[in-house]
């Protein structure tokens, strides 16, 4: 199974995998995405090599964080580019194919203010001596980019992908229970 973890900064997304992890006792491919790099052919070409890492690792599990919902959602609003959605379509066909559809996407979400404090730490620590109009900017940028991935995420998830989700709305819940919840998701689909 291929569990996908997504949801804005600072929402506990890495705290989350670690716990789920620990509780697959190490039988997990991890693998953590940032943006795409600039020189593959394809956007989502090194997802694919993950996924083949994975199949070549012999793992039961493998967890994603960040990965491409959030190229489609937030390379659109970071980058500013087309989001190419046709892109994530052959994707999760071609995804589909590898996994025999056992994907499930897992969506961790918070309201804005409860990772509010740790963006400003993280901007603080990013622009050290930086004027507060500065710092002012950076937070609003934060703030709706939190609020636009949110939405779009939801969206994704409910008029996009082809596979299940777990929507962790503002929940605190053991790693345990969220890999109870995948489990169900990828039953029911």
């Amino acid at each position: 199974m291929l569990i996908i973890v997504s949801g804005p900064d600072r929402v506990g997304k890495s705290t989350m995998i670690s716990g789920m992890n620990q509780e697959l006792e190490g039988d997990c491919y991890i693998a953590h995405h940032g943006p795409p790099p600039k020189d593959q052919e394809n956007i989502f070409d090194f997802y694919r090599e993950d996924i083949s890492a994975w199949k070549n690792s012999g793992k039961t599990y493998a967890i994603f964080d960040r990965a491409y919902p959030c190229s489609y959602i937030l390379e659109q609003h970071r980058r500013r580019n087309a989001g190419h959605f046709e892109d994530v379509i052959d994707f999760e066909i071609e995804l589909a194919d590898a996994t025999d559809g056992a994907v499930v996407h897992l969506g961790i979400f918070r309201p804005w203010h409860w990772s509010a404090p740790l963006h400003i730490e993280e901007v603080r620590a990013e622009n050290p001596g930086a004027a507060p109009w500065l710092i002012r900017d950076e937070y609003i940028a934060r703030m709706q980019e939190h609020q636009v991935y949110t939405e779009q995420l939801i969206n994704f998830y409910e008029n996009i992908t082809m596979f299940s989700n777990v929507q962790l709305m503002n929940e605190d819940i053991f790693p345990s229970e969220a890999l109870n919840r995948c489990h169900r998701a990828l039953r029911l689909s």
